[in-house]
C-alpha cells in the first residue's frame, strides 16, 4: 500500500502529506484500502484529529460502529475539543440508538457554536423544545440571518414547525414546514413519472417463473417498498431482528444497475430493457447488483438481504427480472398520514416531490398505480402490507409477513426497537420506539391546511377507495 501510495504522492513525514491520497479513496467509497493506509502510516506518524477522523470514518462505513464511536469521541475530547468531532458524534449515536450520548455530543457542539443548526436540530428531535424557549428563539433568529445557508435556514424553520406542532399550534407548524419546503431546491416532473408508470402497466406481463433458477446458497433480496414515510423502516427493522437477516438500508444499487445497463446498450425508453434484456445479462445484472450490495454489509451477504428503498417500487419488475427469487413488500399508509409525514420531514435536496402538497398527492397516485399493478403481476411474491393493521395488531401480522418470506417466527420479532445497527433515515428517532399506534390519524389535526393533498390524490371518493382496499389486504393477507 505504502508503494502504491509513494506513486501518487502521499509519502511524507505528516499526515497533511498522505491526506489528498486517502481523501480520494473515501470519495471512491473505497474504505477498505483507505483505513489499510491509515493503519499502517498510524505505526510511524503521531496521532492527529485528522488521522483519527478519516479512521472513524473508514470503521463507520464498514459497519464497525462502535470502533468508529470510541475514534469520534477521542478526537472531539482528547484532541482539542474539536466541536464539528462532537457534531459527527451525536449524529453517529443518534443513529445506533444512543440517544445519551447523542445528546451530550450536540450539546457539547453548543457550547462551542450556541447557533450551530443541526446540534439543535437534532436536539429539538430527541426532545423537543418549548416553543418560548432560549432554543427556540435561536432558531427563529437564524430563518430571518442571510448569514446562515438556504440548507441551515431550512432546517431551522423545519425545527420550528415540529416545535409548534408538539404545541399543537397547527397554522403556525404548517407556516414553517412550508418556509422550509420553500427553500428546498429540486423541481418534481410528476408527468414524467405519470408515463413511467404507464408504460409499466402496458409493458410489464405476469412474471414468468421459467425465469427462476436454482439460487441455493445464494442471497435471497426482499425489496420494502412504498411511499417515503410509510413504515419502510419499521418493516426493515422488524426483518433485521431474525438471525438469517441482514439490511443494507437505502441503496442506489438496483437503479444504478438498471441505468448501467440502460447506458451501455443505448436505450431512450423508461421500459425498452424488457425487450431487450437477454438471459446472460439478466443474470450478470443480478450479481452486478449482489457486488454492490455486499460492500454494503460487514461480514458478507446473509441469507436474506433487506433492501429498504421506498421509490425502488417502480423498478420491481427490473428486479424480479434480474433476481428472480426477490420478494417484495410493500408499505400501505393512509395518503393523508405519509403526505403530512412528507411535508414536514425535511429532506432538502431529496425527494423533490415532497416541496407540495400537490406534487405529494401526484406522487402517491403514482406509487399506488404501479403496486397494484405489480400486486396482479408478481403474484406470490408481493405482499401488501398495511401500516395500520402491523402497528394495531403487531404478532398476527408480523407472522404472516415472516410467512410470505419463509421466516420462521419468534417473539423477538415483536421487538424492532432492539434492532442493532445505524438507522441513516428520517425515522431514525421513530424507529428506537417500541411497536405503536401515535401516527395514526394525524393528519386529521391538519385538515384544513392539506385541502390541496386532498385534491391532488382525487378527492374524499379516491381515499375512501383505498381505505376499503387497504382493510381487504390487512385481513386476507394475515390468514
Amino acid at each position: 500500500m505504502m508503494v502504491q501510495a509513494q506513486r501518487y504522492g502521499a509519502s511524507g513525514t505528516t499526515y497533511s502529506d498522505h491526506r489528498p491520497f486517502v481523501s480520494q479513496y473515501l470519495c471512491d467509497g473505497a474504505y477498505k484500502p483507505a483505513l489499510a493506509h491509515l493503519l499502517n502510516i498510524s505505526r510511524t506518524l503521531p496521532p492527529s484529529p485528522e488521522m483519527m477522523d478519516d479512521m472513524a470514518t473508514c470503521y463507520w462505513n464498514l459497519g464497525d460502529h462502535q470502533t468508529a464511536i470510541r475514534l469520534t469521541e477521542f478526537v472531539a475530547k482528547d484532541i482539542g475539543n474539536n466541536p464539528l468531532a462532537w457534531g459527527k458524534l451525536g449524529a453517529m449515536a443518534i443513529s445506533v440508538g444512543d440517544q445519551a450520548q447523542a445528546e451530550a455530543a450536540f450539546e457539547n457542539t453548543l457550547r462551542f457554536n450556541p447557533s450551530e443548526v443541526k446540534a439543535l436540530a437534532n436536539l429539538n428531535r430527541i426532545k423537543t423544545f418549548a416553543r418560548n424557549s432560549h432554543r427556540a428563539n435561536v432558531l427563529r433568529k437564524i430563518t430571518k440571518s442571510r448569514k446562515f445557508t438556504t440548507a441551515d435556514r431550512a432546517t431551522a424553520f423545519n425545527a420550528l414547525g415540529r416545535i409548534e406542532d408538539e404545541a399543537e399550534n397547527t397554522k403556525a407548524a404548517f407556516f414553517n414546514w412550508r418556509k422550509a419546503k420553500a427553500l428546498s431546491p429540486g423541481t418534481y416532473d410528476a408527468k414524467a413519472v405519470d408515463i413511467h408508470v404507464e408504460s409499466q402497466i402496458k409493458t410489464y406481463p405476469v412474471f414468468d417463473s421459467t425465469y427462476a433458477s436454482d439460487t441455493t446458497g445464494v442471497t435471497r433480496v426482499v425489496f420494502v417498498v412504498g411511499m417515503p414515510r410509510s413504515g419502510t423502516t419499521l418493516v426493515e427493522s422488524i426483518l433485521s431482528r431474525h438471525p438469517d437477516v441482514g439490511t443494507i438500508g437505502e441503496t442506489t444499487a438496483l437503479k444504478d444497475c438498471l441505468d448501467q445497463y440502460r447506458r451501455h446498450v443505448g436505450l431512450s425508453g423508461a421500459w425498452d430493457w424488457y425487450t431487450t434484456l437477454s438471459e446472460d445479462d439478466a443474470k450478470a445484472l443480478g450479481q452486478r447488483y449482489l457486488d454492490r450490495c455486499s460492500k454494503l454489509v460487514v461480514s458478507g451477504l446473509p441469507r436474506v438481504l433487506v433492501d429498504k428503498t421506498p421509490l425502488n417500487i417502480f423498478e420491481l419488475g427490473f428486479a424480479k427480472r434480474v433476481l428472480p427469487d426477490a420478494s417484495f413488500v410493500f408499505m400501505s399508509r393512509h395518503p393523508l398520514d405519509v403526505g403530512l409525514s412528507n411535508f414536514s420531514t425535511n429532506f432538502f435536496d431529496a425527494h423533490p416531490f415532497s416541496k407540495s402538497l400537490d406534487a405529494i398527492g401526484k406522487m402517491t397516485r403514482a406509487v399506488f398505480s404501479s403496486a397494484e399493478d405489480y400486486r396482479m403481476k408478481l403474484g406470490d411474491a408481493f405482499r401488501w402490507q398495511s401500516y395500520e393493521a402491523l402497528v394495531s395488531s403487531p404478532e398476527p401480522q408480523i407472522k404472516a409477513l415472516l410467512d410470505h418470506l419463509d421466516l420462521e417466527w419468534s417473539p423477538t420479532r415483536l421487538e424492532p426497537e432492539k434492532r442493532e445497527g445505524v438507522v441513516r433515515t428520517a425515522s431514525v428517532t421513530q424507529v428506537r420506539a417500541k411497536i405503536n399506534t401515535g401516527a395514526i390519524a394525524k393528519w386529521q389535526r391538519f385538515e384544513s391546511e392539506i385541502s390541496p393533498l386532498v385534491d391532488a390524490l382525487g378527492g374524499w371518493e379516491w381515499i375512501r377507495k383505498w381505505t376499503a382496499t387497504d382493510k381487504t389486504f390487512a385481513v386476507d393477507q394475515q390468514q
